[in-house]
């Protein structure tokens, strides 16, 4: 997530709100959050309904639609993604950047932090179409706003990136990922390495595997150093890193660092979230590889109650893992039931087909 310029008081900051200040009516504990809320970012350590009711209060005092609500927002959008929540952390960030939108306009630096805020939760929910023009106008707003190496640009280059990668282009997300990747290099104070893990995922699609995996061991140490060795940014290298492994048939080196990554996800999300899911996905592919049928199929079922539990319900995700559940089910002998997984694999496949060709007609 991009931290710079963010709402009151940064450079997109409203004409006159520094002679409001008296009159804003905040009361100095609402103010001191929000101003932890500015500084820390992700890090803000204030449960969800703390932070609900910080918005409230917000609400109440300066109105529903005020940039004040801009560094309560994200921290929230990001808890009820951590629960599992995504849709609700997107709508969260939908709301930011209509206000951002409203308050500071289409070309202003807090808009683009919002369009890329909204696109990456639209990455994560695997709807690409909608990240990607969200992605486009933040690089053209950034461009006239930041210098070229700007980390937000970054950000932005590895959202296109992975966009590249689930559209089967890997010309183009290789090209976007060494973007990110160069501007990161150039802000080696910056703690995320989504540019690395996006680049690492590029050469691997590319069949540039040993700099994949030398990119992505990179990134999982620079994020046990930052966040810790039982962080859930910790998670995503090691599962970076097993997929670098699956794609080059190394099955059992990628084993324990996808049981690793199931291990910290389980204990850091919320019980459907579809991370934990892709986890218990990618063990049974590994698992499969190794020639262990009967734990791939216990893998793949696990990933689809995982699925089903959640809002991946009926998604693509559900559906790529029934159908590898479908043929597990098939070379153990149990027909019957690999039928029943096929058939609403296919159905759900179906309906994600057509709901993706009406997004098209619309954008």
């Amino acid at each position: 997530m991009v931290k710079y310029r963010f709402g009151p008081g940064g450079a997109d900051r409203l004409p006159g709100l520094r002679h409001r200040r008296k009159n804003r009516g905040m009361k100095t504990g609402l103010l001191a959050l929000v101003l932890l809320a500015m500084c820390c970012g992700a890090g803000i350590a204030a449960a969800a309904d703390d932070l609900a009711s910080a918005i409230a209060a917000v609400e109440k005092r300066e109105g529903a639609d005020s940039p004040y609500l801009l560094p309560l927002l994200e921290p929230l959008a990001q808890q009820r993604f951590r629960d599992g929540k995504l849709a609700e952390a997107g709508e969260l960030r939908r709301r930011a950047l209509k206000i951002a939108l409203g308050a500071f306009g289409s070309g202003s630096a807090s808009a683009a932090e919002a369009m890329t805020a909204l696109a990456l939760s639209n990455i994560d929910a695997r709807r690409y179409l909608d990240a990607e023009p969200l992605l486009i106008a933040a690089a053209e707003v950034l461009k006239e706003r930041v210098d070229g190496d700007h980390p937000a640009l970054a950000n932005v280059f590895a959202g296109l990136a992975r966009v590249a990668l689930a559209r089967g282009d890997a010309d183009a997300a290789l090209a976007w990922a060494e973007k990110a990747a160069a501007i990161a290099a150039k802000n080696p104070h910056q703690r995320a390495t989504e540019p690395m893990l996006a680049l690492a995922a590029a050469l691997a699609a590319k069949e540039r595997l040993t700099e994949a995996e030398r990119t992505a061991r990179e990134a999982l140490a620079r994020d046990r150093e930052t966040h810790g060795p039982e962080s859930s940014a910790a998670a995503r290298s090691l599962s970076q890193l097993a997929n670098v492994y699956i794609r080059d048939k190394r099955y059992r080196e990628a084993l324990p660092l996808l049981e690793e990554a199931a291990s910290l996800d389980q204990a850091r999300l919320g019980p459907g979230h579809p991370f934990i899911g892709d986890d218990l996905y990618d063990v049974g592919v590994v698992l499969d590889g190794l020639k262990r049928p009967e734990a791939a199929r216990k893998a793949f079922s696990a990933a689809v109650r995982v699925f089903e539990a959640g809002e991946a319900k009926e998604t693509p995700r559900a559906a790529y893992a029934e159908r590898e559940l479908a043929r597990m089910l098939r070379g153990l002998g149990k027909s019957e039931e690999a039928d029943e997984a096929a058939k609403d694999s296919r159905r759900i496949l179906k309906r994600a087909e057509t709901e993706e060709r009406d997004r098209e007609r619309q954008i």
